[in-house]
């Protein structure tokens, strides 16, 4: 690396960044959800400058209510035009300045949730996010050019790297702590918010082995471990597919026992800068003939919104997916590769297509070629298609 050549490499290299437009257009949505109940507040009497208030510096500006309505409107008004992707980077650096003020201007406005917000749209006014799902693309192809849907592979990898720090933050401070990593905070919590469980029907009979000390030492070393195992996981291509599935289970489950505003929903749209950034990488070949095959290719064509997949249709083929690396897979787990690949059916399909990985390295390692999983000696081109394609609708 002397010559700086694979450094220029890295800077220069060009990566598909298709999946970032998605995620623009739900984390505008998400901001919305978040300014919301801060402009419902912003009247006199729940504005909270008229209460105890501490700015995060002693010379930031404190609006007025008129003034801080105003604001959180402008603000509603980005995150809107970042989800439809109108002028995408300047409708995300608009929405970051306006939910970075409104956080600087209080500090019990500070949390976890809108530190990762602020990162998201921070990353979104690097990333060039309206290549795709936008008026802006919309507005390129009406001129007659494609839209460049590429981005410098830095500007990724950074963002990338922001966006592991809340779970690498959190888990590292509480692996250091010993009341957390003892399970002490969590075993106090439990038991000083126990009633509002009960209020809510759930027999003691649970939540007394929850509320344990015995289960919290083991359960909160468990927490702690799957952030930062999801931080450092998501970067390496062995651990990639279960990182995403314990990102999902993590986010899934602090969402049903916990009141975290939209930190759930910012942990499970961020996980889209995590998709490939490669186009087509995965053949799938079927037969055109077969109604099977032919449901598969509409879905293929209506859901891949990420164009993780090239459809060939071949005449009296069997079902197969070949996969990046050349390996063939073929029956439900080729089915299982698709549906994990597609951003609405993933979060499902996600933990089977783990066990589909780990049952192929424990046959025959990352390199194999031969079609083992998912295959049935015998089994027709229609049949292995049927698997795929699932009831008629």
């Amino acid at each position: 690396m002397s010559d700086g050549t694979p450094t220029r490499a890295f800077f220069e290299q060009r990566v598909n960044v298709r999946a970032v437009g998605l995620l623009r257009l739900l984390v505008g949505l998400i901001t919305l959800i978040h300014l919301w109940p801060f402009l419902q507040d912003a009247v006199p009497g729940r504005y909270f400058a008229e209460r105890f208030f501490v700015p995060f510096f002693e010379w930031f500006p404190v609006l007025g209510v008129e003034g801080y309505r105003a604001t959180l409107l402008v603000g509603m008004g980005g995150a809107l035009a970042l989800a439809a992707g109108v002028f995408s980077r300047a409708a995300a650096g608009l929405t970051l300045a306006v939910v970075s003020f409104n956080v600087l201007s209080n500090e019990l406005h500070f949390g976890h949730n809108r530190a990762f917000l602020m990162t998201l749209l921070f990353g979104l006014t690097v990333l060039p996010s309206g290549v795709a799902f936008s008026v802006d693309a919309w507005r390129v192809r009406r001129e007659g050019r494609a839209p460049d849907e590429s981005a410098p592979r830095w500007q990724l990898v950074m963002v990338r790297g922001l966006a592991c720090t809340p779970y690498l933050a959190s888990g590292f401070s509480k692996l250091v702590d010993p009341d957390w990593w003892g399970g002490v905070v969590m075993a106090d919590r439990i038991a000083r918010y126990r009633h509002v469980a009960e209020g809510m029907g759930v027999p003691a009979g649970l939540i007394d082995p929850i509320a344990s000390p015995a289960f919290n030492a083991v359960m909160w070393k468990a927490v702690v471990l799957t952030e930062l195992f999801i931080g450092a996981g998501l970067w390496f291509r062995r651990t990639h597919v279960a990182a995403m599935v314990a990102a999902v289970g993590f986010h899934v489950l602090i969402e049903i026992t916990s009141s975290v505003s939209v930190f759930s929903f910012l942990g499970l749209a961020g996980l889209l800068l995590w998709v490939t950034p490669r186009v087509r990488e995965r053949v799938v070949r079927l037969d055109p003939r077969d109604p099977a095959g032919q449901r598969i290719a509409r879905r293929l064509a209506r859901l891949d919104w990420l164009h993780r997949f090239d459809v060939r249709p071949t005449e009296g083929a069997a079902f197969v997916v070949e996969d990046v690396d050349g390996f063939r897979w073929t029956g439900g787990a080729a089915g299982r590769l698709v549906w994990s690949r597609l951003p609405l059916s993933a979060p499902f399909v996600a933990p089977r297509r783990l066990v589909d990985l780990l049952r192929r390295r424990s046959r025959g390692g990352p390199d194999s070629r031969r079609p083992r999983n998912g295959a049935v000696a015998g089994a027709s081109a229609q049949t292995q298609a049927r698997r795929m394609a699932g009831p008629k609708t």
